[in-house]
């Protein structure tokens, strides 16, 4: 079942009005488990009252604890004083009994919860994480709903589309993928990979063949289900021996099918490295 392999996680989200009394237990002690945000606030102030409202929030969808201490209490002044409170709203991060970060003044939503993330996760970095383990797992079975299910409720975000065209990829569906694939234009962060995959589409399509015939292309078919099944360096390496052996053989094909892999492993990758200095060489003796 999906449920078996995804990771179970311990809610951990609460708001709590912190005092002397229980800042020990809340704060000091919770904080050893996972930062604590403690949020110094006052009704005097407009931007107090929505800014609590909205760190609540946040607090649920991205699972952490939420301390609130009020600077009109007189009996909060000795926590005011520890924390060196200069103005509010003012939120102050507590991980292991120390003080990992302040946060000044009203920002907007987007920019504390960037600032927040370096702590916490939220729900949908959560999701994406697990979805892209399940992918690499080749649990395309398990992915692929929860794909469908977030897609349609963001169906124009890049980095699930990608993900969907993996899942339909390992899935066996090519006509999928490539229609997703398609999609993708250079102006999005992902353009590199998805036209890596849309390249990678042609060896998929060499091993749907059947009764291949000839010793190069008995070869060829053979290291492009490697390259399919993701043993990218024993594809690698069974392309660049046809190479060696027959560069001129179907217009190039070997030589063709290694830069394709360059592209889906990407310039920094060791094996595109390694290859690349291979080829190189043998196509200059």
């Amino acid at each position: 079942m999906f449920t078996n392999h995804f990771p179970i996680f311990t809610p951990m989200a609460k708001v709590v009005q912190i005092t002397a009394e229980n800042f020990e237990a809340e704060v000091i002690q919770a904080s050893e488990t996972r930062a604590v945000a403690i949020l110094f606030s006052s009704a005097e102030y407009p931007d107090c009252a929505p800014y609590s409202q909205l760190l609540g929030q946040l607090s649920t969808s991205m699972d952490f604890t939420l301390g609130v201490v009020s600077c009109d209490d007189r009996e909060n002044m000795r926590l005011i004083q520890m924390f060196r409170v200069q103005s509010v709203p003012e939120i102050h991060i507590v991980e292991k009994g120390q003080i990992a970060d302040v946060i000044q003044g009203v920002l907007p939503e987007a920019d504390l919860k960037k600032r927040l993330e370096k702590f916490y996760v939220s729900d949908e970095a959560r999701m994406m994480n697990a979805l892209e383990e399940a992918i690499a797992d080749k649990r395309y079975d398990e992915a692929l709903p929860l794909l469908n299910n977030a897609l349609s409720k963001s169906p124009n975000d890049k980095k699930l589309q990608l993900l969907w065209a993996k899942a339909s990829l390992g899935m066996g569906d090519t006509e999928k993928a490539k229609e997703i694939l398609n999609k993708f234009n250079e102006a999005d962060d992902q353009y590199r990979e998805a036209k890596s995959l849309l390249e990678l589409l042609d060896f998929h399509a060499e091993v749907a063949k059947k009764d291949v015939q000839g010793k190069e292309a008995i070869v060829y078919h053979e290291a492009c289900k490697l390259a399919c099944e993701e043993q990218f360096e024993a594809a690698l390496q069974a392309f660049l021996n046809l190479f060696i052996e027959a560069p001129d053989w179907n217009d190039g094909a070997a030589k063709k099918a290694m830069l394709t892999l360059f592209g889906v492993l990407g310039p920094k990758h060791e094996l595109t490295w390694k290859y690349r200095a291979k080829l190189n060489t043998m196509m200059f003796i």
